[in-house]
């Protein structure tokens, strides 16, 4: 059935059942309850921290972990320390004597002069023996690059040939030349196995002392008192 509607002056037609669907529609959504908005609620309690899976969770843990930590950072230094400034070895061997005893001395060594940084003449160096492998060393400096050495013992019968000591090398022997393994032996020793310089000797008899020169200008024979 059609009704007749008249909407501002000009007539139009509805159907009947076409108004309740419309009408239901309306009041349903009418009837339903608006949604509403989320609100975020925050903490304020005072003095909180965020767990970290990474932060120990007792004082028996945080205890080892802060233990840990100052081991290692201790170890790190000492390291450090003992590999480019300082270390203490315990020397042996009679090739040094006497300005290193044959035993109970211990010498300190200054890692500052490593592979041959500011050494001179008479200097006495800790090095890495070139023929005996893991072994360490420790002998006095006659000859730097370009400088000229007696590849013998002069006096001893050995050869008195001189030779040109080679570029990045030194000439190392022993105080005790009669009973050293040296330069005589193995020939120039290359400044890249130098560890230091030997700076102090120690012994609990004597403490600590400082090494002396040790080099002596050659006299010739003519020299001599008549």
């Amino acid at each position: 059935m059609l009704r007749r509607r008249c909407l501002f002056g000009l007539p139009s037609f509805e159907h009947a059942s076409l108004r309740v669907p419309l009408t239901r529609n309306i009041r349903r959504a009418s009837t339903q309850p608006k949604p509403q908005p989320t609100v975020t609620s925050t903490s304020t309690t005072p003095n909180t921290r965020p767990h970290s899976r990474f932060l120990p969770s007792s004082p028996r843990l945080s205890l080892t972990y802060s233990f840990t930590k100052y081991f290692l950072a201790s170890a790190i230094l000492l390291h450090i320390f003992f590999e480019y400034f300082f270390v203490l070895e315990l020397a042996w061997g009679i090739s040094m004597l006497p300005t290193i005893a044959s035993a109970n001395d211990w010498v300190l060594i200054s890692k500052l002069y490593r592979r041959g940084r500011n050494l001179h003449v008479g200097d006495v160096v800790s090095f890495k023996h070139p023929d005996k492998m893991g072994e360490y060393a420790v002998k006095r400096i006659v000859g730097l690059p370009g400088d000229f050495v007696v590849e013998g013992s002069p006096g001893k019968g050995g050869s008195s040939r001189m030779m040109q000591v080679p570029v990045g090398h030194c000439w190392v022997i022993g105080d005790n030349l009669t009973w050293s393994r040296d330069s005589r032996t193995f020939g120039a020793l290359p400044l890249a196995l130098v560890t230091g310089k030997v700076v102090r000797v120690f012994s609990f008899r004597q403490g600590w002392r400082k090494l002396n020169h040790g080099l002596q200008p050659a006299c010739a024979e003519s020299d001599a008192v008549d």
